[in-house]
C-alpha cells in the first residue's frame, strides 16, 4: 500500500516515486500521485464519509 506524501490519502493505481537523495537508505521512498487531480479526488472520497466517520478521523 503506497501512501500520497503530498495529501497522505492511499494511492489507487500509478505513482510518481520520489527517490531519496540519501545513499545510505535513511530516508524512506516517497510517493505522490501520478496527476495532481487525484489528489483532488482522494481528497473529495475522503469527505464523502459520514460525519461521524470524519469525527472519528480527527481524533
Amino acid at each position: 500500500m503506497k501512501r500520497c506524501t503530498y495529501c497522505g490519502h492511499v494511492i489507487v493505481g500509478e505513482a510518481l516515486e520520489i527517490t531519496p537523495e540519501s545513499g545510505s537508505g535513511a530516508r524512506p521512498t516517497a510517493y505522490w500521485h501520478k496527476e495532481s487531480k487525484d489528489c483532488v479526488a482522494a481528497d473529495t472520497q475522503q469527505t464523502d464519509s459520514s460525519p461521524l466517520q470524519r469525527r472519528l478521523n480527527r481524533l
